[in-house]
């Protein structure tokens, strides 16, 4: 099952990986880990810098142990289960926070939005990956547990919540189908 989820998402973490841009001792987030593959990768672009990674699923979290266990051991890598929305962090305490295939099960996009904002460090950047709208509505999927979003939703999304300076959206096409990467810098004070 682990194999599955880090196939399909395989586009998603490489566009996102590339928008991240990841430097030596940036602190950051990734909200929705699953397997724990692309924090694995980060941690191996970031130096002395750490990557937290916050995932509801329990089984996600045993995996991502078990793909993490050296740089866990080292301080690089911090995992915790739970929900990223009752999570406690700090204001002002990341320099990238990430996401990749999981907006459309935020309860409340808006106060997601608002406290990744809060927690972003002044110049701080927001990577957000995610399928067009098109191929998810062609799949039939439940619209009571999972939310649609348009390119233009997010970007209003984003902006309504802090992200004034704009946002940037990249798009890649594999196959005839699209994935998109929102990024959004939080304006420095």
């Amino acid at each position: 099952m682990p194999r599955i989820f880090d196939l399909g998402n395989i586009v998603l973490n490489d566009l996102m990986k590339d928008s991240l841009a990841a430097k030596e001792n940036d602190h950051v987030l990734e909200i929705g880990f699953g397997t724990g593959k692309f924090i694995s990768e980060i941690a191996k672009t970031i130096g002395t810098g750490s990557i937290e990674g916050i995932d509801l699923s329990k089984t996600m979290m045993e995996i991502a142990i078990r793909k993490n266990q050296q740089n866990i051991a080292q301080g690089r890598v911090i995992l915790k289960h739970g929900d990223f929305d009752t999570a406690d962090y700090d204001n002002d305490s990341f320099d990238v926070i990430c996401s990749a295939n999981t907006i459309y099960f935020w309860p409340n996009e808006d106060s997601s939005v608002n406290k990744i904002f809060r927690i972003l460090k002044p110049g701080g950047k927001l990577v957000l990956a995610f399928e067009d709208i098109d191929q998810l509505r062609s799949r039939h999927l439940n619209t009571t547990i999972f939310n649609f979003f348009s390119v233009e939703k997010i970007k209003k999304l984003l902006i309504r919540n802090g992200f004034s300076n704009g946002v940037d959206i990249f798009t890649r096409e594999v196959k005839s189908q699209k994935y998109h990467c929102a990024v959004s810098i939080k304006d420095k004070i």
